[in-house]
């Protein structure tokens, strides 16, 4: 800026008019120049530079606590609310209450020193003989001791009329598939003692390849025990008429030495009988009779 003001004060200078002199330029066209130059200098300093506003900052999120990790359930395999490591029975929603494993030591028809069977719980409680039962054991015995635990266990107890708590037995005559058992023989009665026990085994074993025979032997049973029961069925002894004993015909079979007597009220003897052997004995008991006596000769019935 300052060589061009220079250059027109000399201009000037050099002309006492104020005219430019040839070949130089006219005050005008300096002026011009000048307020042309002031406005390009005024635009060299150029607008203010224009600050770009920063972006707004993303919110931060909340911090969030890491949620603390649930305790995993204990075991539960039959789902009844029971953890397994307390539940004595973790494989039965029911719970019901089993016998521990029952060792029997069986004699069979190939070994005659006997085998080892173990008889578990079963479905419900009833005993899973099933193992046993397949080697046919003529006779079994229980390896220590045994207490009652199931409900069916205590269900044939009570059928059995033992006094004992020990249902051993039951569990050994249920193991046993003698083909020899009596009470599986045909035609065979049981007794009145015999009765209570059969069926007791009948209620922990009902599937025993004898159990059909058993029922039979106890129908035919307990029809004695009614006619026992009525005084027409008895054995040896002396027997009141009308009392103790039904008048009636009666007979008994395969008898050795047998003797009977009818008798007055005095014991004076009305009618006797005596055989060394016979198939069949037939009396007829009267009414009018006092007593009857007999010996060795079995059970009399009635006669059909």
């Amino acid at each position: 800026m300052r060589t061009t003001h220079q250059h027109m004060a000399a201009a000037l200078a050099r002309s006492p008019h104020g005219w430019a002199r040839p070949g130089l330029p006219s005050i005008s066209t300096l002026l011009l120049g000048t307020l042309m130059m002031a406005v390009a200098l005024a635009g060299c300093g150029g607008a203010p530079e224009e600050k770009t506003a920063a972006p707004p900052a993303s919110p931060t999120p909340p911090v969030t606590a890491s949620p603390t990790p649930s305790p995993t359930p204990p075991s539960d395999r039959d789902g009844d609310g029971i953890p397994d490591s307390s539940d004595t029975y973790p494989d039965d929603p029911k719970n019901i209450p089993q016998q521990a494993p029952v060792n029997l030591q069986c004699g069979t028809a190939s070994l005659s020193r006997g085998s080892f069977f173990t008889v578990y719980g079963g479905k419900d409680g009833w005993p899973d003989f099933a193992e046993v039962w397949a080697a046919k054991p003529s006779s079994c015995d229980i390896i220590g001791s045994l207490n009652i635990v199931t409900a069916v266990e205590k269900q044939a107890y009570k059928v059995s009329k033992y006094d004992d708590q020990d249902i051993s037995t039951l569990y050994e005559i249920c193991a046993a598939v003698d083909p020899e058992d009596v009470y599986a023989e045909a035609g065979f009665a049981a007794s009145s003692e015999q009765i209570p026990e059969i069926n007791a085994a009948l209620i922990l074993c009902p599937k025993h390849p004898h159990a059909k025979k058993w029922r039979q032997a106890v129908q035919r049973g307990q029809a004695d025990a009614d006619l026992e029961a009525q005084g027409r069925l008895f054995g040896s002894g002396t027997y009141r008429v009308g009392k103790e004993i039904k008048p009636g015909t009666y007979v008994t079979h395969d008898v050795q030495g047998c003797y009977w007597e009818r008798q007055n009220s005095s014991g004076n003897i009305i009618d006797n009988y005596f055989t060394n052997g016979a198939r069949r004995v037939q009396v007829t008991i009267r009414s009018s009779d006092y007593a009857f006596n007999s010996e060795n000769c079995g059970e009399w019935r009635p006669a059909r």
